[in-house]
């Protein structure tokens, strides 16, 4: 009987984390991370290869200009994890040939901080990639640059942005 009740309070300890505001798993638990809870899941593929999650992050700049704030995290399982850094680098290859493209300073290796155009607009990308396992994360904030986005707004995002980066680096 001691077992049952130490199985029925690890399934009740299990249901609780799952339900955790802001706590996401992506690929069976293999890959976790937190995100504020004030930023509302646009998209959400947990199952089978890849799989995602995506926030919308309201800014009232935003508002009547059809651009919008994002976060993706994203994984894909790989079969032969040597070939992650050919695939970061495809990314990176990527992202340099968006249209005015240009580097910005991160402050940290890991992340790759650049501005390109993305129609009209010009966008403040953020991305990341992890290993874990065999699994490859990368991590996606991306927000228009607009005149009316107030510094209180960017610090706010800035924060949410680093803190699902590092929720989401491997331990």
């Amino acid at each position: 009987m001691r077992y049952v009740h130490l199985f029925a309070g690890a399934l009740l300890s299990a249901g609780a984390a799952a339900q955790t505001p802001g706590a996401f798993s992506l690929n069976e638990g293999i890959v976790k991370f937190t995100a504020p809870s004030a930023w509302p899941v646009i998209m959400q593929k947990t199952e089978g290869n890849p799989q995602a999650v995506a926030f919308q992050v309201k800014d009232p700049a935003d508002e009547g200009t059809g651009e919008a704030t994002r976060v993706t995290v994203s994984t894909k399982l790989l079969d032969d994890t040597s070939n992650f850094q050919a695939l970061v680098n495809a990314d990176v290859d990527k992202g340099k040939q968006m249209p005015d493209y240009e580097t910005r300073e991160s402050g940290d290796a890991a992340v790759l901080r650049f501005v390109a155009r993305n129609g009209k607009t010009r966008y403040e990308y953020r991305d990341t990639w992890y290993l874990n396992g065999h699994v490859m994360e990368h991590v996606r904030c991306a927000r228009p640059l607009l005149e009316k986005t107030t510094a209180q707004w960017t610090a706010e995002y800035e924060k949410g942005c680093a803190q699902i980066m590092a929720s989401a680096k491997p331990r």
